[in-house]
C-alpha cells in the first residue's frame, strides 16, 4: 500500500483535462503497479530469508572465529615467547662479544705501550751508539790529522837532513873530483884537449865549474885552435857557454885552418840561444872568417831562420861578400832557403 501511495502523492490534480479520463488513466496506472507490488512482497520475504540466513551464518562464523582467535592468541604468545627467548640470546651474546672486545682492546693497548717503550728503549740506544760513533770518528780525525802532523814535521826533517846529506855528498864529490883532476889539470889527449874540453863538449856544467874552480885554464885550445867554449858552443851547451863566459873566456878566439868563431859555428850549427848568448856577451856579428865570410853566411847557407833573425836584429851586415864576392842571400838563394831569402830581402 505504501508503494501504491508513492504514484499517487507523485501525481498532481490536473483541473482541465476530463474527470473520466483521470479516472481510466488511474485504473491504468493501478494495473500496472499491481504485478510490481507482487514482485516487491516476495523479494521482501527472499531478503528477510536471507537475513536470517545470514545472521546465523555469522553467528557461526564468529563462534569459530573466536576459536581461531584463541589458536592465534596461543601462537602469538608462543612466538613472542620464543621472540623474548632470542631477544635474551642476543642480549648476553652481544654482551660477551662487547666483554671480549673491550678485553682484546685493552690487550692490544697494553702491546701497543709495550711495542712503544721498547720503541723509545731502542730510539735511546741507537742515539747514544750514534753519539758514540760521532765522538769515536772525532777522535779518530783528531789523531789522524795529528799523525798526519807528525809525518809532515817528520818529513820536513827527513827533507832537511836529505838535503843536508845532498850536500855532504855533494861537497865530498867534489873534494873527491878535485883532488883526482888536480894533478891532471894541464893534461891533454891526442887532439890536444884537456879535462876542461871534455867537460863542456859533454855539456857537464858542474864538471865544468870544478874544473875551473880547481884552476883549469879556461882559454886553453886543442890542435885545431878550439876552446872549451867553441866545443860547447858547437853543442849547443847554453849552460855551459854561460859558465866559461862567467869564468872570462875570450869570445874572439878562432879555430884553425878556418878560423871560426864560437858564434860562427854556433850560428853554423843552429842555435840561436847560444847565440843570443854570446852575442850579449859581446861577440861581433861581422867578425869573418878565413873567407870573410860572416855567421850570418854560413846560418843563411844552412836555412837557420831564427838565427838569422837574430843576427840582423844584433847588427849583422846583409851586404858582406866573401871571397868568392857572394852574399847571404846569395847563399839563400843558391841553397833554395826560401824563408832565409825572404828575411834578407826584407
Amino acid at each position: 500500500m505504501a508503494a501504491l501511495a508513492f504514484p499517487l502523492r507523485m501525481a498532481k490534480p490536473n483541473p482541465i483535462p476530463d474527470l473520466k479520463q483521470r479516472v481510466k488513466t488511474l485504473e491504468g496506472q493501478v494495473r500496472v503497479l499491481l504485478p510490481l507490488v507482487d514482485e516487491v512482497g516476495i523479494l521482501k520475504q527472499r531478503m528477510d530469508s536471507w537475513t536470517l540466513h545470514g545472521l546465523e551464518a555469522r553467528k557461526e562464523e564468529e563462534k569459530g572465529g573466536s576459536s581461531d582467535l584463541e589458536q592465534l592468541k596461543e601462537r602469538l604468545e608462543l612466538k613472542e615467547k620464543e621472540l623474548r627467548g632470542l631477544k635474551e640470546e642476543s642480549e648476553r651474546e652481544k654482551a660477551e662479544l662487547r666483554q671480549k672486545y673491550e678485553e682484546e682492546h685493552q690487550l692490544r693497548l697494553q702491546q701497543e705501550e709495550s711495542y712503544l717503550d721498547q720503541l723509545g728503549k731502542l730510539r735511546q740506544e741507537l742515539q747514544a751508539e750514534r753519539e758514540m760513533r760521532r765522538q769515536l770518528e772525532e777522535s779518530k780525525v783528531e789523531a789522524l790529522r795529528l799523525h798526519r802532523e807528525e809525518l809532515q814535521a817528520k818529513g820536513e826533517e827527513l827533507k832537511k837532513l836529505a838535503d843536508e846529506l845532498q850536500a855532504e855528498c855533494q861537497k865530498t864529490a867534489e873534494l873527491r873530483a878535485a883532488a883526482e883532476v888536480g894533478p891532471n889539470l894541464q893534461q891533454k889527449d891526442s887532439q890536444g884537449r884537456t879535462e876542461l874540453h871534455r867537460a863542456a863538449e859533454r855539456g857537464d856544467t858542474h864538471r865544468v865549474q870544478l874544473l875551473l874552480d880547481a884552476g883549469s885554464p879556461v882559454n886553453a885550445v886543442d890542435h885545431d885552435g878550439r876552446t872549451p867554449l867553441w866545443l860547447a858552443a858547437q853543442r849547443g851547451h847554453q849552460d855551459a857557454c854561460r859558465v866559461l863566459l862567467a869564468a872570462g873566456e875570450r869570445l874572439d878566439m878562432k879555430s884553425r885552418p878556418f878560423g871560426w868563431t864560437a858564434l860562427l859555428e854556433a850560428a853554423y850549427c843552429g842555435h840561436p840561444a847560444v847565440c843570443e848568448l854570446l852575442l850579449a856577451a859581446g861577440a861581433r856579428p861581422n867578425e869573418p872568417d878565413a873567407i870573410q865570410q860572416t855567421a850570418l853566411h854560413y846560418a843563411a847557407c844552412r836555412g837557420h831562420a831564427p838565427v838569422v833573425q837574430l843576427l840582423l836584429r844584433h847588427g849583422a851586415e846583409r851586404g858582406v861578400r866573401g871571397e868568392d864576392g857572394r852574399t847571404a842571400l846569395d847563399l839563400a838563394r843558391q841553397q833554395r832557403k826560401t824563408e832565409v831569402a825572404a828575411m834578407l830581402e826584407g
